[in-house]
């Protein structure tokens, strides 16, 4: 029984999940345009968080990154920036719970969710640049936003709800 290997293909190491979520945190806070202040206090609570992750101060870590992003004046690049870096930061901390530091994860198993990472923030991202080319509030055809939105709501509130009905009842 010693001798019993497990292959599991090519795997990166799990501490490589924790430095690459202390990597995020502190980068985007910095591309983000936070103070020094900032960027200090997402290393120090990105690393605690690496170390122990129990203590979810990966969380915090990233919670810097909105902070700096309302510092400043509305830029679409600073903001695409924030949405990648704050939800491959919440998944590389998820991660970084699960994974044992010793351990090693498969590169197979890491697929479904780098695909939906890419999901998401293909979505997210659109939603970032349609939320930049909408006018500002002041009146100027802005108008038409409210009924468009109520509406999209109204529809993914009907789909999610028929959608929960349907497997309640056994129907696919």
């Amino acid at each position: 029984m010693k001798d019993d290997v497990l292959l599991i293909g090519r795997a990166v190491p799990g501490a490589l999940i924790r430095v690459a979520g202390v990597g995020v945190a502190i980068v985007g806070a910095w591309l983000v345009g936070a103070p020094l202040f900032w960027v200090v206090v997402a290393a120090v609570a990105a690393v605690v968080g690496a170390i122990v992750p129990r203590t979810m101060f990966a969380w915090i870590a990233l919670a810097a990154i909105p902070v700096a992003l309302v510092l400043q004046s509305p830029d679409l690049g600073r903001t695409c920036v924030a949405i990648a870096a704050l939800h491959l930061g919440h998944v590389l901390a998820t991660l970084s719970g699960v994974v044992s530091l010793r351990s090693r994860v498969a590169l197979r198993a890491l697929i479904p969710t780098t695909q939906r990472v890419l999901i998401v923030q293909f979505v997210a991202q659109a939603a970032a640049l349609f939320a930049f080319a909408i006018p500002a509030a002041d009146g100027r055809g802005a108008a038409w936003i409210a009924p468009v939105g109520a509406l999209a709501v109204a529809a993914t509130a009907v789909i999610l709800v028929r959608a929960i009905s349907q497997q309640k009842h056994g129907r696919r």
